[in-house]
């Protein structure tokens, strides 16, 4: 053996070696590769740059002057590259604007052109890139001197004007000769303003008025310059127009009086910068009086019927909105302190006892809502009163019924422990489901919503104090508790059946997962007084049959030998692995009992005739 080992020693020295030799020469032959391609490509290179330089020799000349030339080879002397040609422009690097905005520190100068993003030429300023943009012609006047003459056709436009200036700069004044209109007279024989024709005398800011046919005199219009009076010159606070009525008794004041014989419209209007903004007016049509203000926001019909945001008003006010906007709102500021009540509307329908309404309130969200800030009284949101005689009377009644969600009456908290929802002091009926979590409840009480039941805290529904012996129960767990400790479930404590998962499902006892196949899983011990199996298979009286073979004493030997327990017994291994079933196991050991039963018989019988031998 050692010289086995040592021969095989000598073989690996041998085939390292000559591994190391075969390696170091592939080695020196790679490296001889390499500087042979290495000359080849610098031969190849060394040829391209000569020819090229025979080739361009007449065009492109780099002297020692400093000036180079590209398609020349007298470069002028001024520039330090001359580029000369009649077929070819220069190129400048071409570059999307991401690209150009990566170059790193640019130099003021630099000059790109941008292929995408306002394509163009840009230069870097030394800040920032900028665009070369082309000049063109000045199109303002604003380069012409102050003195500059300006001409222009006077031929009238359409509608028979002439701008000679703007609504923000005019003409001061107009120096002409004479004024001549076209039936021949001028502004001295059309008489007024100095022309003669019409006499007469008036009182200062009188507005005058024809008293004959060439006579002016004094009108009931006063104008004092900014305000204006009928039949008077006192102003009436910061009134700019205010008429006097010469009645003293009876009606006074104006009238609008239109012709025509239908359809009319007689208003008075309202307006700022010369837009009208509103206006009151008359609509023959409908007989309303009707007031404006971006449309007709109130009317009033010869009935005495008041429409509020609806011309057809059909009561004696009647308030329609399209918005979101409250149509009516009281406000009534209350600063003091005390007791008082007080109503701030107060609706009273007084009919026959038992019929009348107070409010009969639609909406598509709310019929009424009702809310109170109390201070150190008691307040009500809604507050509902409900007294009769023999007839059935409710305090707040609410009813619900559409294809879709409707609610009778609804409550809200927004925080607190002391708030509630729905507070109700005495009996509570609910003749359908009732839903705590849910708005769809599906059994009489339907919970949805908690968290998981533990000792001290959770749940969905508790049942008893917190304090002392209370069950939880949330969405699948009931347990007993006592005021944060565990206590005892009972299930039927004074008598009754108890049926558990009588259809199908697993009861488990200490075990999260029930066994396969079995109904009732315990992982833990089970004491009871009496233990009844009730078995669904044939008990093994077939051992006593006649027919029934049994395997003789020395076949009962081998198989225990062989297996270490009897036959049709589980191993020690397979009960550990899976345990035991009782009446399983009861029929298995009966078995055993009565074949053991009939071996004993047999071997008495054997006993017996050796005595009688």
């Amino acid at each position: 053996m050692a010289l086995w080992n040592k021969v095989t020693l000598q073989q690996h020295q041998l085939y390292q070696h000559a591994k190391h030799v075969m390696t170091a020469e592939n080695m020196e032959i790679r490296n001889l590769k390499n500087i042979i391609m290495k000359k080849q490509l610098f031969t190849s290179i060394f040829t391209l740059s000569a020819l090229f330089g025979v080739a361009h020799a007449q065009t492109n000349t780099f002297p020692t002057t400093g000036s180079a030339g590209i398609g020349t080879i007298t470069p002028a002397s001024s520039a330090i590259l001359d580029i000369q040609s009649t077929t070819q422009g220069m190129l400048a690097p071409r570059m999307t604007k991401a690209q150009r905005d990566a170059i790193v520190s640019p130099t003021t100068g630099l000059l790109i052109y941008q292929t995408n993003s306002s394509p163009g030429f840009y230069y870097y300023t030394g800040a920032t890139w900028s665009a070369m943009a082309a000049k063109g012609a000045n199109t303002s006047l604003s380069n012409l001197a102050a003195s500059t003459s300006i001409n222009t056709a006077l031929t009238p436009n359409a509608n028979n004007t002439l701008d000679l200036g703007s609504t923000t700069n005019n003409w001061n004044e107009l120096y002409v000769n004479t004024i001549k209109f076209m039936d021949g007279t001028t502004q001295i024989t059309a008489g007024g303003g100095g022309g003669g024709g019409v006499g007469g005398s008036g009182t200062i800011s009188y507005l005058p008025k024809f008293t004959s046919a060439t006579t002016l005199g004094n009108s009931t219009i006063y104008d004092n310059g900014g305000n204006v009076g009928i039949n008077t010159t006192t102003m009436v606070g910061s009134a700019n127009f205010v008429s006097k009525s010469n009645s003293v008794t009876g009606y006074g004041g104006m009238y609008v009086e239109m012709g025509g014989t239908s359809g009319r419209k007689p208003f008075y209007g309202y307006s700022l910068s010369g837009i009208a903004k509103a206006w009151t007016y008359f609509d023959e049509a409908t007989n309303q009086y009707r007031v404006n203000n971006n449309g007709d926001r109130m009317v009033i019909d010869n009935s005495g019927n008041v429409g509020i945001g609806t011309t057809t008003p059909s009561n004696l006010l009647h308030v329609e909105t399209s918005g979101t906007v409250t149509p009516v709102k009281f406000v009534k500021p209350w600063t003091g302190t005390g007791t008082t009540d007080f109503f701030l509307l107060e609706v009273s329908n007084n009919y026959n006892f038992g019929y009348g309404s107070g409010i009969n309130a639609y909406g598509g969200k709310m019929g009424i809502k009702g809310s109170a800030f109390n201070g150190d009284q008691i307040g009500y949101g809604v507050y509902g009163y409900g007294f009769g005689g023999t007839g059935t009377t409710y305090g707040v009644y609410g009813t619900a019924g559409s294809s879709g969600s409707a609610i009778g009456v609804y409550g809200t908290t927004t925080s607190g422990s002391s708030q509630w929802a729905g507070y109700f002091v005495g009996r509570g009926y609910f003749s359908d489901n009732l839903g705590i979590g849910t708005s769809t409840p599906s059994t009489k009480l339907h919970v949805i919503g908690g968290t998981d039941v533990e000792l001290a805290t959770g749940g969905f529904a508790t049942f008893g104090a917190t304090t002392a012996t209370n069950i939880a129960i949330d969405n699948n767990e009931i347990m007993a508790r006592n005021n944060g400790a565990t206590s005892t479930l009972y299930l039927n404590n004074d008598g009754g059946n108890v049926s558990m998962c009588y259809a199908s499902g697993s009861v488990m006892i200490g075990a999260s997962v029930p066994a396969t196949g079995y109904l009732l899983s315990v992982d833990g011990k089970v004491m009871c007084e009496e233990l009844k199996v009730q078995m669904s298979e044939s008990w093994p009286d077939y051992v006593f049959a006649d027919n029934y073979k049994m395997p003789t004493l020395y076949e009962l030997e081998a198989s225990i030998k062989a297996n270490k327990h009897l036959p049709g017994i589980p191993s020690a291994a397979e009960v550990a692995e899976n345990g035991i079933s009782v009446g399983e196991m009861q029929t298995n050991m009966m078995e055993k009992i009565e074949e053991l039963t009939l071996y004993i018989i047999e071997l008495q019988k054997q006993i017996d005739e050796l005595k009688q031998q």
